[in-house]
């Protein structure tokens, strides 16, 4: 394939030790199908390097939701499971029913490695509860994409874009005025775990649950302010184009869409897109002091107990984070690295963020990133689809931000243990 034979080009500068390995050894990786390519890369990489050792991408569901799912019915009708998981959310309810393994205790057996020496972001990211059950290896974080073209025709600055959301949605206003076919500006709302509540809240500096998680706070001054956010997308356009997530990530390639909020894994296949027609430029999405965001992007988890498997998932795993490694994440998906020593030791990684324009706009955001949180108990993904649909009636002025707050936690309450 075209993606394994691009992925062995990649030269690597190291200042620890990665061992080399020969493995007569086989393991399966269960992945969303939008991550096929990218694993496809990094299992074709780690086959170069260790003789031996194969690593199986089989194609599966698209949505992270959609392959919980799917793997929590073999578990409970006793078919087999992947040996390793790559998924971006739900890693909690892997945890919770012991079907993937604390880490912790293989981490302290590892030699030193870009592993064991990794950014904290890196293992802090899997972490639940006290036990770390899966290593992040790159990083989407939620930006606000502008389309140049229509900003320069409505007579503002492409050098000096709004920060705020008073300054972004009144910018998105002014889009919208053009009319038909353009929309001034629209966010995504049926996103996997329906992951832009948690990044409203945590942005305006609330939380879904309390720390303890015995409350549900979306009833609460940030939960207004975040679905009134909201809400104020459907006026600037959004109302007037029913498109999903899919639907409209191609419209703004087109260049229909002025302003589109989206996460950051995007923003190449939107430059791509646009095939030159016109710049695509990013902002941060705006973060209150005191608050953070839902950082996504893949997080490996071994569900295999076989200590063979499990000591060649550990590998891959040490291989994903090293310069290598990185590398391929860099060029094979739309994420960002986000392991600082494997970054430090690879002149390729550094010139590649010295190349994107639009990488600021996730750098200057990785200090508010944090875990992508998911709601306690067995219904976090009927929590989510309840979610979506609550957002999408307030992004389509069916409901008012106060409705939304009620019906929320009326269904949410009675899903969580």
């Amino acid at each position: 394939m075209l993606f394994r034979s691009a992925a062995l080009a990649f030269t690597v500068m190291t200042s620890l030790v990665v061992p080399q390995y020969t493995l007569a050894q086989t393991i399966v990786i269960a992945s969303g199908s939008d991550n096929n390519e990218l694993m496809e890369a990094l299992a074709a990489a780690f086959e170069a390097d260790n003789p031996g050792a194969f690593v199986d991408v089989p194609s599966g569901p698209r949505s992270y939701d959609e392959l919980t799912q799917d793997l929590l019915r073999r578990a409970t009708v006793g078919a087999p499971l992947p040996d390793l998981l790559v998924i971006g959310s739900n890693q909690r309810l892997f945890a919770e029913r012991g079907l993937a393994q604390a880490l912790d205790h293989l981490l302290e057996t590892r030699e030193e490695s870009y592993l064991t020496n990794a950014t904290p972001v890196v293992l802090e990211k899997g972490r639940i509860g006290s036990n770390i059950y899966g290593v992040a290896f790159g990083i989407s974080l939620p930006v606000v994409l502008f389309n140049s073209e229509l900003v320069i025709r409505v007579g503002a600055d492409p050098e000096n874009l709004p920060r705020d959301w008073n300054g972004i949605l009144s910018l998105a206003s002014k889009i919208d005025q053009l009319g038909v076919p353009i929309v001034g500006g629209y966010i995504e709302t049926d996103g996997s775990g329906a992951i832009n509540l948690l990044n409203l809240l945590q942005s305006h500096g609330g939380r879904m649950m309390s720390e303890d998680e015995s409350v549900l706070t979306i009833d609460s001054s940030y939960g207004l302010a975040a679905l009134t956010t909201l809400r104020q997308f459907g006026e600037v356009g959004q109302t007037e184009a029913a498109m999903s997530r899919d639907q409209a990530r191609a419209a703004f390639a087109a260049g229909t869409i002025g302003v589109f909020v989206t996460m950051s894994s995007v923003i190449t296949s939107a430059e791509a897109g646009s095939d030159n027609r016109f710049q695509v430029l990013s902002v941060p999405m705006p973060v209150v002091d005191g608050g953070s965001l839902a950082a996504a992007g893949p997080i490996a988890s071994i569900l295999t107990t076989d200590p063979e498997r499990t000591d060649l998932a550990i590998r891959f795993i040490e291989f994903l984070v090293s310069p290598k490694g990185q590398e391929v994440v860099a060029t094979s998906s739309g994420y960002y690295p986000l392991n600082k020593p494997a970054i430090d030791d690879s002149k390729t990684l550094s010139q590649l963020l010295v190349e994107r324009p639009n990488a600021a706009s996730i750098i200057d955001n990785l200090p508010f990133a944090g875990a992508w949180y998911t709601p306690p108990g067995a219904n976090a993904t009927r929590i989510a689809r309840v979610t979506t649909d609550v957002l999408e009636g307030v992004v389509s002025h069916a409901i008012t931000p106060e409705e939304a707050i009620d019906q929320l936690t009326s269904e949410i309450e009675p899903l969580l243990p």
